[in-house]
């Protein structure tokens, strides 16, 4: 019989195949939003984007046989967890994205599971040990490090930093609440209602108002939203709540340390930008972190 509080061999394959997939797509995200951001505001980008997406959701959910109907207990979980991982993360983080290196962006964005594993204490009762403790730490260091060691951040907008940085603590907490909501739904569907909720609200701004700051578009950017429409949209959204399910929240997020992996040197290659040391020391203090918070022993 297998022991309460542990995952089943077929889950945790599945669950690091998945991480795998968000890893690299995630990754490679980073510095294609910064080109599409370059000629496509952010909320047209972030509010058609989101629709299409859960527009494509819903699909494959009705061509695998799936309700779309939400049970009305978990309606609530449902909405609260869109408003935090998608509206609310999504804005920020492009807002950030826009005014800051997209791969130390990168790196900011994915200190998220030292906010879930805080939020977890507190909501999910999760003990916060030693080894939390110490991650944390060693987290908030890294962040603290690219804030005060390079001239040009403290010389530029802090904006830009502190917006993914908020970004990141609502992902952490949208992670909790919809484990938190015990949805007995298909993912494919929870995560198709957390588009359609949490992007209709920035496709209604993005209809009043910034569409008339679009001008001409070129082929790049318009690829950039094809890819956060489908790749990034659908594929690793529904990656990433798959892994959710499966794992405990501590656990569901130990695959996103290398997402700022793959994001900063994606990053370097694509805009041909020479990672600094700061960057590597912040990327490894996180990675460290995020490495003492996310395992445990026997696990």
């Amino acid at each position: 019989m297998r022991a309460a509080g542990t995952t089943p061999p077929y889950a945790m394959s599945t669950a690091v195949g998945l991480l795998a997939i968000i890893a690299v797509f995630w990754g490679l995200n980073w510095p294609i939003m910064k080109v599409g951001l370059t000629e496509i505001p952010p909320w047209v980008f972030r509010g058609s984007a989101s629709i299409v997406s859960g527009l494509g959701l819903f699909a494959l959910a009705k061509f695998g046989g799936h309700s779309l109907a939400v049970p009305r207990g978990q309606r609530r979980g449902l909405a609260i967890s869109a408003v935090l991982n998608m509206a609310l993360w999504n804005i920020l983080v492009l807002y950030g994205v826009d005014l800051m290196d997209a791969g130390r962006a990168v790196i900011l964005a994915y200190t998220m599971p030292l906010w879930a594993t805080l939020m977890g204490t507190l909501v999910l009762r999760e003990r916060l040990g030693p080894r939390a403790i110490a991650g944390l730490t060693l987290g908030l260091a890294g962040m603290a490090l690219l804030f005060s060691v390079d001239a040009e951040v403290l010389k530029g907008n802090l904006l830009g930093p502190l917006l993914v940085v908020v970004a990141a603590f609502c992902w952490g907490a949208g992670t909790v609440a919809i484990k938190h909501a015990r949805l007995t739904i298909p993912v494919t569907v929870a995560v198709g209602w957390q588009h359609m909720i949490g992007g209709a609200p920035i496709a209604l701004v993005a209809v009043l108002w910034d569409v008339h700051n679009v001008d001409t578009v070129s082929l790049w950017p318009v690829l950039a939203v094809v890819y956060n429409m489908t790749v990034t949209g659908i594929l690793c959204y529904w990656a990433y709540f798959k892994v959710v399910s499966l794992l405990p929240v501590v656990a569901s997020t130990v695959g996103t340390m290398m997402v700022p992996v793959i994001g900063v040197f994606a990053n370097a290659v694509i805009f041909q930008v020479t990672p600094e040391w700061v960057d590597y020391a912040a990327l490894s203090a996180v990675a460290a972190a995020v490495f003492l918070v996310m395992t445990r022993r026997g696990r």
